[in-house]
């Protein structure tokens, strides 16, 4: 028979920051009693193992892993409608859900007590072509950040983002798009330099990117940056870990249950930090309002 609580650890997270976590991790959770361990092996694992999670029965599912790996597990828990409760322990680059949550996924022992108890919260799913996300989404500069990440070998966490984003500040173009959000709440073709559809409060690890964004009022939050001269770009960027980049002109913010992104050619997205190939131009977004029970 199922433990009522499984741990589900992606070895490859944080560059192998689960694995070497993995053991201090058993130890909070096996306290508790009996549990199960399961391991991804490749890419997409994670949704398979939230499902059969599911299907036996499992109480809680714990996830020792990055964002990638929350998103994948939680956005497989939403779109069935689980009662299975999610719980975090940290192991990734940003864990920036973790942050938007605010429950001390580095604390294993703190965490181990609070599912212990069992103590939850349900929180909403957004949708970016129906693929979901539970953190935030997007495109433009930050996709053009994460590809950099993915290129670097010299640094880690919050320290990696904020050089590639540093590298990436004059160097990338900007993305001619439309945003729609409905209905009939705005509407604008223009060139952006980011767009964020926040379902958090906080991105790539160390920015305040949608300060008023919460995590169970059914809707989502637009950080719409016009594209804007480099030094601009540099006063703007410096004032997102504080999240005062949104009192600046070239910040369009906006609440909407639904939107919707025409850009002239296929763009790359982003999802909980993790890349989307540019397939298509037409990007819709909308919300699971309160679908995925979490571990509070």
């Amino acid at each position: 028979m199922p433990a009522p609580t499984r741990l589900l650890v992606n070895p490859a997270a944080g560059r192998g920051r689960a694995l070497r976590r993995l053991a201090a991790a058993t130890h909070a959770l096996s306290r508790l009693g009996p549990l199960d361990v399961v391991r991804t092996e490749r890419a997409g694992d994670e949704a398979r193992l939230a499902l059969d999670a599911v299907a036996d029965g499992v109480r809680t599912l714990v996830v020792l892993g990055g964002d990638g790996t929350i998103s994948r597990v939680g956005g497989a828990l939403a779109t069935v409608g689980a009662e299975t409760a999610l719980a975090t322990l940290a192991a990734g680059t940003g864990n920036d859900f973790a942050k938007s949550f605010g429950t001390p996924v580095h604390d294993f022992a703190a965490m181990a007590e609070r599912v212990a108890r069992r103590e939850t919260r349900r929180v909403d799913v957004g949708r970016l072509n129906t693929r979901p996300f539970v953190n935030a989404a997007g495109f433009g500069f930050d996709v053009a950040v994460l590809d950099r990440m993915s290129r670097a070998r010299w640094l880690r966490g919050d320290a990696l983002y904020i050089a590639a984003a540093l590298a990436e500040l004059f160097r990338f173009g900007g993305v001619d798009a439309r945003v729609r959000i409905a209905p009939d709440l705005f509407d604008a073709r223009d060139r952006w330099l980011l767009v964020v559809i926040a379902n958090g409060q906080w991105f790539g690890g160390s920015f305040h990117i949608a300060p008023t964004a919460r995590l169970d009022d059914g809707r989502l939050d637009l950080v719409l940056v016009r594209d804007m001269r480099a030094w601009r770009r540099a006063r703007v960027f410096s004032s997102a870990p504080a999240g005062t980049h949104v009192r600046a002109p070239e910040v369009e913010t906006h609440n909407a249950t639904t939107c919707a992104f025409i850009t002239e050619v296929p763009v790359a997205c982003e999802l909980d930090g993790e890349l989307m190939p540019a397939e298509q131009s037409v990007l819709e977004a909308d919300v699971l309002p309160r679908a995925l029970v979490c571990v509070a």
